[in-house]
């Protein structure tokens, strides 16, 4: 009797693992006549590091249409709406400040970027923070230049298969939902504590992309939790915001196409992610697991 108990708890576990080691769900049930895929995608990782990432790719291609966060066929133009929204019309950091924190913040820039606050005092602190965190981290990691983003991948392969590529939200909206959902004020506040605790930023960005790798969504989930440059109630629009708003959108997709959904990994964890939000809605999600 004791050895079947620890045979069941064994393959519990089992499973349990494998159902959050996994950035690839299935989405199927719920009156839908071809599967559905959903994908976690990271920004710091490149595809070679991604297991199975070719048959991932292949699944992208055989979809209907490939759906992410934005419709990325148009970089330049996005890159240029990105920064008009990012710019500070008339306002400048130094005002936000004080005169110690802009000495510490100038001269971070200046050693990464070879700026400082005023060439770059004018754009949005949360831009300056973003641009911040990343870099650090891509210097820590001595790389010259941030990874491919596999959502291109994705989209270009529904492009060349004359297949359809859906955005979730436009640029304008990511970027007011990025750069205006806290007050100036409040943005210069987390950008000052993101400088000040860069060593803190490199750590967390280094165990994401462990877990990121491993599809740990438990520890993923810990992460952000962890994050605390801002309290959770700041980050609920970049997050459970979007998350509600996209729940109520791929629905209507799936019913009308089979998608392979690729949108931030952070979006598919907690109560509020998306494999929970599609559970809730009556679908069947699942983990896929390639060979």
């Amino acid at each position: 009797m004791k050895r079947k108990l620890i045979l069941v708890a064994f393959i519990a576990l089992f499973s349990v693992f494998n159902i959050c080691a996994q950035l690839l769900w299935k989405v199927s049930g719920n009156g839908l006549t071809k599967p559905n895929y959903l994908f976690g995608t990271h920004h710091l990782i490149e595809k070679e590091q991604i297991n199975n990432f070719d048959k991932i790719l292949a699944l992208a291609a055989q979809s209907d249409a490939v759906v992410g966060e934005l419709d990325m066929s148009d970089i330049l133009s996005m890159q240029t709406k990105i920064m008009q929204s990012a710019m500070m019309p008339g306002k400048n950091i130094k005002d936000m400040i004080s005169t110690a924190d802009y000495a510490i913040v100038d001269t971070e820039l200046k050693q990464l970027l070879g700026a400082g606050l005023e060439q770059l005092g004018v754009l949005k602190p949360m831009m300056l923070q973003t641009l911040f965190v990343t870099t650090v981290y891509l210097k820590s990691q001595n790389l010259t230049k941030q990874p491919e983003a596999v959502d291109i991948l994705f989209q270009k392969a529904a492009r060349d298969n004359a297949k359809a590529v859906v955005g979730l939200e436009t640029v304008e909206q990511q970027a007011a939902i990025m750069f205006d959902s806290l007050p100036f004020n409040r943005q210069a506040e987390v950008l000052v504590k993101s400088v000040k605790e860069k060593q803190k930023g490199i750590e967390l960005l280094k165990r994401l992309n462990v877990a990121y790798l491993a599809g740990n969504l438990i520890e993923i989930a810990k992460i952000d939790k962890e994050d605390d440059d801002m309290t959770p109630a700041e980050r609920r629009p970049i997050y459970e915001g979007r998350n509600l708003k996209w729940a109520g959108q791929l629905p209507v997709l799936f019913k009308k196409q089979s998608c392979f959904v690729a949108v931030g990994c952070m979006h598919l964890v907690g109560e509020t992610g998306l494999i929970a939000q599609l559970k809730k809605a009556g679908f069947k999600v699942e983990p896929v697991i390639l060979q």
